[in-house]
């Protein structure tokens, strides 16, 4: 004998989803820089170097003499020349006065005032040293002064800039849900 039953089948809803997944987009400008550097400022100050040459002495040894210094010469040669005369004459003088020394006094004064001076030859160098010009040299100073100056450094920063769109899903129905009743090993007896 068989026993009827009910089949049961279900079938359950299926959902689906669709995805739109929009790109982000940053773009980022780059900042706005802008740099002055200023000059350093620079001082000099400087004395100039001086030369001084001599040659004085050097051209007074060639007999190449200024005014002031012939004047100078001759009257320092004409006092010596009456310095020198004074003490001939009183040497001169003196010795005329020792009669007691004999009569030969005038005669000795008179023979070496007579005779000329005797002068040897010789050999010199002009200007007689090198040292006889004189040089001196001042050199001078430079001063130099620095400043630096910082540079000037401005920056403008750009914010990014971001275009983007929302996520988005869509649900639906993928399956319906069902359900099926279905009577199984149902027979009926028949009589014929």
């Amino acid at each position: 004998m068989h026993t009827p039953y009910l089949e049961i089948t279900t079938k359950q809803a299926h959902l689906g989803i669709d995805y739109f997944q929009p790109v982000m987009k940053i773009k980022q400008s780059q900042a706005d820089v802008s740099m002055h550097q200023p000059p350093a400022k620079l001082t000099i100050s400087h004395e100039a170097s001086q030369l001084f040459i001599d040659q004085s002495e050097a051209r007074a040894d060639l007999d190449n003499k200024g005014a002031g210094r012939r004047v100078a010469e001759a009257a320092e040669q004409a006092k010596m020349t009456a310095i020198t005369g004074i003490s001939r004459r009183v040497r001169e003088g003196d010795a005329m006065m020792k009669i007691e020394n004999g009569a030969g006094a005038i005669s000795q004064i008179a023979k070496q005032n007579s005779e000329p001076n005797q002068k040897t030859p010789g050999i010199g160098y002009l200007p007689k040293t090198h040292f006889r010009v004189q040089i001196d040299y001042d050199p001078g100073s430079v001063d130099v002064n620095v400043t630096p100056q910082k540079p000037v450094i401005d920056v403008s920063i750009n914010r990014p800039q971001i275009a983007h769109e929302n996520w988005q899903a869509q649900i639906y129905l993928q399956q319906k849900e069902a359900i099926n009743f279905e009577l199984r090993d149902f027979q009926v007896d028949q009589l014929i």
